[in-house]
């Protein structure tokens, strides 16, 4: 009886996270609905801090548009990188648009491509877009560089993703 006592309480102890994990995001996605996007933030900050990639996205979007939050592209990009990193779709097609414009980041046409491609990769379908432009827009030697980042950025930030 004792062992069993003892493994219910590991379990739960090992569910707590998940748990709270899954009430913040809840909570933080009610407060956008209803457009309250001050109280968003104050429930995205500690599961962005603790490395969620569905709160540094959704914290991201909120520096970059300024909602409940004084605006801070540099703070959105810091966010969107790290929730792209853990293979976050939209925090890519965000990363990206952020090096195109040179927004919270230095321009990078190398850099915006890689990410849009990762993001095209992953379902999202703004990525493409930046491609095709950028396509257009880079001197073939430039566009050459950023095909194999992007190349190794699906690889890294989309495809291991997928397997694991």
């Amino acid at each position: 009886m004792r062992i069993r006592k003892s493994a219910i309480v590991i379990a739960l102890g090992a569910l707590a996270p998940t748990v709270v994990f899954a009430a913040g995001m809840a909570q933080a996605q009610n407060a956008i609905e209803r457009g309250d996007y001050a109280v968003a933030a104050g429930r995205l900050r500690p599961l962005a801090a603790r490395g969620d990639a569905r709160a540094e996205e959704a914290l991201g979007a909120l520096y970059d548009a300024g909602l409940g939050v004084a605006p801070d592209a540099v703070r959105a990009a810091k966010l969107f990188r790290e929730a792209a990193l853990q293979g976050s779709g939209a925090a890519q097609l965000n990363l990206a648009n952020l090096y195109l414009k040179g927004r919270g980041v230095q321009a990078d046409a190398v850099l915006a491509y890689a990410w849009a491609d990762a993001a095209a990769a992953s379902g999202e379908p703004g990525g493409q877009d930046i491609l095709d432009r950028l396509a257009r827009e880079m001197p073939r030697a430039q566009l050459k560089r950023a095909q194999s980042l992007a190349q190794r950025y699906v690889e890294l930030y989309v495809e291991s993703f997928r397997s694991g």
